[in-house]
């Protein structure tokens, strides 16, 4: 009988948490996720999974965020604390 590997969680609270500040960031310039998509350079189902914390981003791709929405790349991470994942 196979060994059974335990599954790995794709969304950790610190990608939701990630997630909803990129949404919040995006809806205050009152834009879609086809808006920032294009001006960020990445495809809209990419996007939509990093906002709904199903994708862990890259320092590249979230340093293309904070560009796409003329923030510096700190901004993004303004009132994120520091989570442990189990």
């Amino acid at each position: 009988m196979p060994v059974r590997r335990p599954v790995r969680r794709k969304n950790t609270l610190l990608c939701r948490i990630f997630g909803d500040r990129i949404r919040a960031l995006r809806k205050t310039k009152g834009w879609t996720l086809e808006e920032l998509a294009h001006h960020a350079g990445m495809h809209v189902t990419y996007l939509s999974g990093l906002e709904r914390g199903r994708r862990n981003p890259t320092l590249s791709v979230i340093s293309r965020l904070a560009l796409a929405l003329g923030i510096p790349f700190s901004e993004l991470f303004a009132g994120i604390r520091t989570v442990r994942s189990k």
